[in-house]
């Protein structure tokens, strides 16, 4: 049977985009942050080898929750490794669409013949990276960038990363993280940087944490625990260790800066999962619980107040879901209802500072080699003004060309209007991508986000305010198994401003090595 799967396994990959925005419920890439993209450019880079991690290894990715990870171990214990991404969609937690989206980030090689492979085969990568910007003055501004990874199959790895930026030309030891991955009852033990995300978010939870208006999947949070982090931009730094006895799991850390220790102690069922956390000053309690198409989840914190989280998820029929939460946090309520299907999106939020709604339709149509997305967002704020928003993409894929359009109106203190026209392609070992850009945005209010195409590691979604015009030019020369060169050349000017705004112009050169 199980040679039967390997035979019958799809190999076709999505496009990190799509795959980025189901796994992590974002409604666009420009609604994620820059450790959430950072994770996913290094996984893409160097693939999670699924059948050779322990469970905490499994849930420090990011990619599976505890319920997932503890059912993957489960079906590996009784049936052996998984041998392909159609045998995954058997796994409980798992189905087509999350498998596929899996593909990018993952590899399912084997401990045994046949594709048997090294447990403990060290990998390194290195990342240095250049930037220079010139401006309308002529003056030329610099920066730096460098990561460094070494890792020990899904045992242990470091991380080194260290930058410069445009206002700040220091550079500094940046950050180091180092982590050792158990197989009994050591679950890892994180020395240096780490992140720290438990329950809901209320007690314990570094870092940025999507916005519940994003999506119906944004609603609910999954935490990864204590993890090591490669990110210029790290969570705490200090000691951290996990212990796992079974279905329990204990957690502890230290973060010396903050003088903060923090602990957790979670138990993982098929249908039932809860766990206390704690730190100075507050002490949490979640749970998530399943039912037949019916999903429960929750927290409450006590910090000197009350703080908690009530959800609720319900699958109709596959592919849709109906979701709800109530949270009351800092004194904030928030409400938000919503509904997902293959191909629509749905969301309404309120709380006492705002009101959100947003529809997103995007179907996916296939005609003979070509792939046409279309995709209709309409959004609608109100803080002190209400904030229209309509942005409508096409997006046509075609043997190795792409092109994209898309087009979005606002209207909050005025009318703003953003267009770019995007084609690629891909040929071997070389990728480009020319985008065109015409915006015309005259009050800050109103300003227009858009997520850019960038080396890996780099984090562009710039805010398009004024009156002007961009070109952009993005690819990857990969130079055998390597070697890799990303770049990026744009150009932005400003002519129909009445005041005076510089041009920019701006290079940015990254060298990958792999090995």
């Amino acid at each position: 049977m199980k040679t039967l799967l390997l035979l019958l396994a799809l190999y076709g990959t999505p496009d990190f985009e799509s795959a980025v925005l189901f796994l992590t419920g974002a409604a666009s890439l420009e609604d994620l942050d820059e450790t959430t993209l950072e994770r996913f450019r290094d996984l893409q880079l160097r693939p999670l080898e699924l059948n050779l991690c322990s469970r905490s290894r499994l849930v420090a990715s990011g990619l599976m929750n505890a319920f997932q990870a503890a059912s993957f171990l489960d079906w590996k214990s009784r049936s052996g490794d998984v041998l392909s991404y159609t045998e995954l969609e058997l796994v409980d937690g798992f189905n087509h669409d999350y498998a596929e989206a899996l593909k990018p980030f993952t590899r399912l090689s084997t401990s045994d013949p046949p594709g048997k492979r090294k447990h403990n085969k060290i990998h390194n990568d290195l990342m240095v990276r250049g930037a220079a910007k010139k401006t309308g003055n002529n003056d030329f501004e610099y920066n730096w960038g460098l990561k460094y990874k070494v890792t020990l199959g899904e045992t242990a790895c470091l991380h080194w990363s260290t930058r410069t930026t445009y206002s700040n030309q220091t550079m500094d030891i940046g950050t180091v993280s180092a982590a050792l991955y158990g197989k009994k009852h050591l679950g890892k033990l994180v020395l240096g940087h780490f992140n720290a995300r438990f329950g809901q978010g209320l007690n314990i939870w570094s870092g940025f944490s999507m916005q519940p208006w994003s999506s119906v999947s944004a609603f609910r949070r999954s935490g990864t625990g204590f993890t090591p982090t490669g990110s210029f931009s790290p969570g705490y730094c200090g000691a951290a260790a996990d212990l796992e006895f079974g279905r329990w799991n204990v957690a502890a850390a230290y973060a010396v800066k903050e003088r903060m220790p923090m602990g957790a102690i979670s138990y993982i069922g098929k249908r039932f999962s809860a766990g206390l956390t704690a730190k100075t000053g507050a002490l949490g309690i979640d749970f998530k619980m399943g039912l037949p198409n019916l999903g429960l989840y929750g927290e409450f914190c006590w910090q000197g107040r009350p703080d908690v989280v009530l959800g609720i998820r319900w699958l109709p029929r596959y592919g849709t879901e109906i979701a709800s939460f109530l949270r009351y946090a800092s004194g904030l309520p928030e409400l938000a209802a919503g509904i997902s299907a293959r191909s629509f999106n749905g969301v309404a939020y309120w709380s006492t500072r705002q009101f959100r709604m947003m529809v997103k339709y995007n179907p996916s149509i296939v005609l003979g080699q070509a792939t046409i997305i279309p995709a209709l967002r309409v959004a609608a704020c109100r803080k002190e003004n209400w904030r229209l928003e309509a942005r409508g993409e096409m997006q046509v894929q075609a043997w190795k060309w792409m092109a994209r359009t898309r087009l979005d109106l606002v209207r909050c203190t005025d009318v703003s209007w953003l267009f770019n026209a995007e084609a690629g392609r891909s040929e071997g070992n070389i990728r480009a991508w020319l985008r065109w850009t015409l915006f015309k945005v005259e009050n800050w209010d109103d300003r227009i986000y858009v997520y850019e195409r960038d080396a890996p590691g780099s984090f562009n979604v710039p805010a398009y305010y004024g009156k002007g015009w961009a070109l952009s030019l993005a690819g990857t020369w990969k130079i055998g198994r390597s070697h890799s060169i990303y770049y990026r050349v744009s150009y932005i000017e400003y002519p129909w401003m009445t005041a005076n705004k510089d041009a920019k112009l701006e290079v940015k050169i990254q060298y990958q090595l792999s090995l």
